[in-house]
């Protein structure tokens, strides 16, 4: 990407600490959420072209992608998309990408009211410099005002540039000597009543051309500071249902709110049921977690789990994210307050279709091994496939690969020959799952119930797959007893 700046020399630019990522294998992340996109316009053009970053799709491949396309604040409450570039490339020890982001922020949205704000000026006359931290402020709407002389002008008096997700200003007047200036603007509005729930409809929208854009297959869906309010949470779980491009199957990870209303295990469980927060396609996460001073929601690092293990897996989702360290210091809730959570109060909220947090051997790792559906008191009346995390994903996994790799016998003949390499490519696939114990029995056939004249004459074929998943343990009980038949060593008889 060409400079806005012209450059002729030596230049240095300190970027934050980012180790290189992981290339993800199998699973990509797809986050709808805000972002900062107001410095991409680094030169504060009047006018400028925001519609490329609002509600497509965009590929992060590592941190240095981030300036170009989305920019990046610590005010992940304002701009939640931040926090998950933070949590995959910035923090921890395993960075990994690529993820695929979908930003709703308009910086033409403004706020009603002005906003004016003093800005700390300091260097020699003529030549000072101050930041303006406010991280809703845009260039393109700032006006400057000098206290003893008035307004000043934008490119003759001074001049802006984002730094470090802020503002810095740079005054060149020559008789400039004040210790502030007043900037005055207008916020960017990233509201709810601007950002509603039909604005986050469109947003997940642009997920059915994620492939397109970014040449990623999306599987996994998230919202964090948006999926714990159940009427976005309602579009997010209605999009993974309707499938990307109406086609491919994914999961989503959400939040139960972590606040003063569900500061409870109890809390939680009761507004997962009062909400509806119970599809099997659905990851629910409660609290939040900390690391570093920085507030997490639990989806994110849910889902940043589930692309190292699915890595580490080699792209196949048949082994649990629960029970895989995360990076985090502590369970907390959304002001910060720390939760303890101990192992039987985290599989009461497992037992109820809730992942949680553990601390194992002084690590926090991600504990529940079950999707939103489940509920340990009606397990008789959930499917097999249904019980385990691993299960639900290795169903879709399966699903999507197939639709993937043979879509190129779509408009060719389909005789005996072609039927017959079908049945064998695929039987070679599962076998191999099954080999590597990634599945525990797989199937391929074409039956003649299936498959009638009409159809056939049609165009249309029917394959049978049949699976068994591979069960991920959920608990192991060694079970000890005290026997006498040691005492006879003592007598010098046998001990055996």
């Amino acid at each position: 990407m060409a400079s806005d700046i012209y450059k002729h020399g030596v230049y240095g630019e300190q970027l934050p600490f980012a180790n290189n990522p992981i290339p993800a294998i199998g699973t990509v992340i797809g986050y709808i959420g805000t972002a900062p996109i107001q410095q991409v316009n680094t030169a504060g053009e009047e006018g400028f072209d925001y519609t490329p970053y609002i509600n497509q799709p965009v590929l992060i491949r590592r941190y240095r992608d981030v300036t170009a396309k989305l920019g990046y604040t610590t005010d992940w409450g304002n701009f939640t998309l931040c926090e998950a570039i933070s949590a995959h490339f910035l923090a921890g020890d395993e960075p990994i990408g690529p993820i695929v982001c979908i930003n709703m922020t308009d910086p033409t949205k403004l706020a009603a009211e002005n906003t004016a704000t003093s800005v700390t000026m300091s260097g020699a006359t003529g030549d000072k410099t101050g930041l303006l931290t406010d991280p809703l402020a845009a260039i393109e709407n700032i006006t400057l005002t000098d206290a003893s002389k008035g307004p000043l002008t934008v490119n003759t008096d001074y001049t802006m540039i984002y730094v470090d997700g802020g503002i810095q200003i740079h005054v060149t007047k020559e008789a400039f000597s004040d210790a502030s200036v007043t900037a005055t603007y207008k916020q960017i509005n990233v509201t709810q009543e601007t950002l509603s729930s039909t604005v986050f409809a469109s947003a997940l929208a642009g997920l059915d051309i994620a492939e397109v854009k970014t040449g990623q297959l999306v599987n996994v869906i998230a919202a964090p500071g948006w999926s714990q309010m159940p009427d976005y949470h309602a579009e997010l779980i209605s999009k993974a249902k309707e499938r990307l491009a109406e086609k491919w199957y994914t999961i989503a990870v959400s939040d139960i709110p972590a606040d003063s209303s569900t500061n409870t295990p109890a809390a939680a469980i009761s507004w997962k049921a009062a909400n509806n927060y119970t599809s099997k396609l659905d990851k629910v996460c409660w609290p939040m977690a900390t690391y570093s001073g920085q507030h997490y929601h639990l989806s994110t690092l849910a889902a940043v789990r589930m692309q190292i293990t699915d890595t580490n897996a080699g792209g196949v989702p048949y082994i649990s994210p629960s029970n895989k360290a995360i990076t985090a210091d502590a369970s907390c809730l959304d002001d910060g307050t720390e939760i303890f959570i101990s192992e039987v109060t985290g599989n009461s909220l497992n037992e109820m279709g809730i992942s949680t947090t553990n601390i194992i051997r002084g690590g926090m790792r991600l504990w529940g091994g079950h999707m939103a559906n489940y509920d340990f008191g009606n397990v008789e009346n959930i499917l097999p496939e249904d019980l385990q995390d691993s299960a639900i994903r290795m169903g879709l996994y399966l699903l999507n690969y197939l639709q993937y790799n043979y879509i190129d016998l779509i408009d060719s003949p389909m005789g005996r020959r072609e039927i017959d390499a079908v049945l064998a490519s695929v039987q070679q696939w599962l076998n191999s799952l099954v080999n590597a114990g990634r599945l525990l029995y797989a199937t391929i056939s074409f039956e003649e119930d299936e498959n009638s004249t009409e159809d056939m004459a049609s165009g249309d074929f029917v394959f049978n797959v049949k699976q068994t998943y591979t069960p991920n343990a959920k608990s192991l009980t060694f079970k000890s007893q005290y026997t006498t038949k040691g005492l006879s060593s003592l007598t010098g008889g046998e001990s055996a």
